[in-house]
């Protein structure tokens, strides 16, 4: 029993629980699926609710920094308009809801500046927001988790 459980570590116990004890006592194929399909979303649940926050503030950074080292790009007046929303939102709020304002708005940076790019013919600028829009892509696929077949085996 952890006496101080993060919120992955409760989130994983019920999905085990479910696992282990709900799973085994259903005869119905529907019902089975319903818990499987629980399972899968309450482990992403986990993975999201133990990293979600630090994953968007470093992307947050990340992005602004390459922006940032591209000089044609950041004088965009679109691109520099999505920076100055960025500059000035709360940066000391920990609060998911104030730090995935900032994660949108560095989106909207992120999306300018792709836009800029291609508008400028600038291929270093397109393969270097392609580099960030992958790992951003990555990262959302640990976020959402692996889909798995449920009611497969």
């Amino acid at each position: 029993m952890l006496s101080r459980p993060t919120t992955d570590q409760v989130i994983s116990c019920i999905a085990n629980d479910l696992r282990d004890l709900v799973e085994p006592e259903l005869r119905d194929g529907p019902a089975k699926v319903a818990v499987q399909m629980m399972q899968q979303m309450l482990r992403g649940a986990a993975v999201r609710a133990a990293h979600e926050i630090a994953w968007m503030d470093e992307e947050i950074a990340e992005i602004s920094d390459v922006v940032a080292s591209l000089p044609r790009i950041s004088a965009d007046e679109a691109v520099a308009a999505a920076l100055a929303a960025l500059a000035e939102a709360d940066t000391a709020s920990l609060q998911l809801e104030d730090v995935q304002r900032r994660y949108d708005l560095a989106g909207e940076v992120l999306a300018a500046a792709i836009e800029a790019g291609y508008a400028q013919s600038d291929q270093e600028a397109i393969d270097a927001l392609r580099v960030v829009l992958q790992r951003r892509t990555d990262r959302e696929m640990q976020i959402v988790g692996q889909f798995d077949l449920v009611g497969r085996g």
